[in-house]
């Protein structure tokens, strides 16, 4: 092979690290010290080479859950009337917008409210009117300031009665009529709806009659079983996908874990905040999650590129102190994880393992045995 220098070089020092039998070409080597051998400086050159670093093990779990609405941004629409629904003007699914009628209930307390409203104002242009006299009457002298002040106070508590009644008009919808508009009070998708043309509404209803959601961010709830609880923690990374997007990957953080089991499935729920760019993610959908944990001690770790497999073990080609030397090493690797290996023996912190054309190298070195 021209891209390794010939064993009978009296220059060339011979170390490998193997501690089994390497069998190759049909030969047996069983090596009783480690040996090395100089490489080329034409195959260096091309050669890619990774610095073994130490870094936290990533655990890797497998979890199910499910998309809903993120409670922090849905209204639960609960009308503050009773009465009949005479008109419903959207449909469960629909867009709207902060302020947007979405149904009308005809209620005898809007009529009420609406009374109310009108006795206030009569009320409230009386006691003016007493109010002007008495003060006109008590600078010329035919009133007693006590008079006067009597006025006053009976005028003002008809300006207060008079906003009470405004106020609480306002609040189920305003106008004077016997109509309750029933409004969107934030931007969002009708995610449920309970309205009906003719049904009767009545405030003890425990159901919203409307739930409008911001779908610009949802949740993933996850189900996390007992066995893995241990390996979850919140700030942990996850990867959902969703059986409508089999090839599309949806990333978040965990950023609430609440802490009981569920009596009923055993499980206990962990809460993603996933970014949610063209509405793909819809409430109720069913997620795969992937989730990520890093210990909290640190490993010694490569590509995974640079090992090679043979007879049952694990080796990598280490590039040496000397200027072209490399040493075969064998390594016990704890596990793997997108893309890197973990390995518990065998490797150091810095170590600088070829991995390009290692394969090659390798079977080269044990044909010259």
């Amino acid at each position: 092979m021209q891209y390794l220098v010939k064993r009978h070089i009296p220059a060339i020092v011979i170390i490998i690290s193997l501690s089994g039998i390497i069998t190759g070409c049909g030969s047996k080597v069983t090596p009783e010290e480690p040996r090395s051998w100089s490489l080329s400086d034409s195959l260096l050159r091309t050669l890619v080479v990774d610095t073994a670093t130490a870094r936290p093990v990533e655990n890797e779990l497998l979890l199910t859950g499910k998309i809903t609405e993120n409670e922090d941004k849905t209204a639960r629409i609960f009308p503050m009337v009773s009465g009949i629904v005479t008109a419903v003007k959207v449909h469960s699914g629909d867009f709207v917008q902060k302020g947007q009628v979405l149904a009308i209930i005809k209620s005898p307390e809007m009529a009420g409210f609406t009374a109310d409203q009108r006795i206030s104002v009569n009320d409230m242009q009386t006691a003016k009117r007493n109010m002007e006299v008495a003060a006109s009457f008590y600078k010329s002298g035919l009133n007693s300031q006590r008079e006067y002040e009597e006025a006053k106070s009976t005028y003002d508590k008809a300006v207060a009665a008079y906003n009470k009644s405004q106020a609480i008009l306002d609040i189920n919808g305003g106008g004077h009529r016997t109509d309750y508009a029933v409004k969107a009070p934030v931007p969002g998708f009708v995610i449920s709806k309970r309205a009906a043309e003719s049904m009767q509404w009545r405030p003890d209803n425990t159901d919203p009659i409307f739930v409008v959601a911001d779908l610009n961010e949802v949740w993933a709830m996850i189900n996390i079983f007992e066995s893995d609880i241990a390996g979850i923690r919140e700030g942990d990374k996850v990867e959902m996908s969703t059986l409508s997007y089999p090839d599309k990957i949806f990333y978040g953080t965990i950023d609430k874990i609440y802490n009981i089991l569920d009596p009923e499935n055993k499980v206990m729920k962990a809460r993603v905040v996933v970014k949610n760019p063209g509405f793909l993610l819809k409430p109720e959908m069913f997620v795969r999650v992937k989730a990520n944990r890093r210990s909290d001690s640190n490993t010694v770790s490569i590509p995974s590129r640079g090992i090679i497999f043979d007879h049952d073990k694990y080796y990598v080609l280490v590039r040496s102190n000397a200027k072209y030397g490399v040493t075969v090493k064998e390594v016990k690797i704890d596990k793997t994880s997108d893309g890197r290996a973990y390995v518990s023996a065998g490797l150091q912190e810095g170590d600088r393992v070829i991995a390009s054309r290692q394969v090659f190298i390798y079977e080269t070195l044990k044909d010259q045995q």
